[in-house]
């Protein structure tokens, strides 16, 4: 899996957004808006990527806390990858509903 075939799922299926400032071998996909604050974060997926663009870890930003992160073991299929993302997204907005 490619950073432009994951960027282009990630955003087309999910209308996840990136930090254009944020530089390097890594992007961080937010929910509709970018915000880092960590009592208010949108942050879904965190995403690196080795030196021939391939993706080399995602973490899953909201399953992780303070002393564990949480990965999708790789390789994965589209299919289960849409879970996983729908389920990042569910996890994030159950808060907010409350």
């Amino acid at each position: 899996m490619t950073q432009a075939e994951l960027h282009a799922f990630l955003t087309t299926n999910f209308d996840l957004v990136i930090d254009p400032l944020e530089r390097g071998s890594a992007r961080t996909y937010f929910l509709s808006t970018v915000v880092w604050r960590p009592s208010t974060t949108t942050r879904i997926l965190h995403v690196q990527y080795g030196a021939d663009a391939h993706v080399s870890h995602i973490k899953r930003c909201v399953s992780s806390d303070n002393n564990n992160s949480v990965f999708v073991r790789l390789p994965i299929g589209w299919q289960d990858l849409r879970q996983i993302v729908a389920d990042e997204i569910a996890q994030h907005v159950k808060p907010l509903l409350r």
